[in-house]
């Protein structure tokens, strides 16, 4: 298991989905990152090959508690950062939580 993954959140196509992402590739330490969604799309398909990240795709009606639970069900480490669309993070983020 690993110790540490970013769970991105990606509701619809947000303009901000692409900041998120290069927040989270541009951490002093690395970590795992997955984007999870409840409303894939060819906008957030690309996005994720761009930033080499995994989707997770889960059918059925979209909501906030569901598409979170989702998400931190489908990264595999011993702590998840649910990170939404449009958070941005501190490159030291993942340092300072460790």
């Amino acid at each position: 298991m690993k110790l540490h993954t970013f769970a991105v959140c990606a509701y619809k196509d947000s303009p901000y989905l692409e900041s998120c992402l290069r927040s989270l590739r541009g951490q002093s330490l690395e970590s795992d990152i997955i984007l999870c969604t409840s409303t894939p799309s060819v906008y957030i398909d690309n996005l994720a090959k761009r930033y080499s990240v995994p989707v997770y795709v889960r059918y059925g009606k979209s909501g906030i508690q569901e598409d979170w639970n989702f998400a931190w069900h489908m990264a595999d480490a011993k702590l998840v950062t649910i990170a939404h669309q449009d958070d941005m993070y501190h490159r030291n983020y993942v340092r300072d939580l460790l």
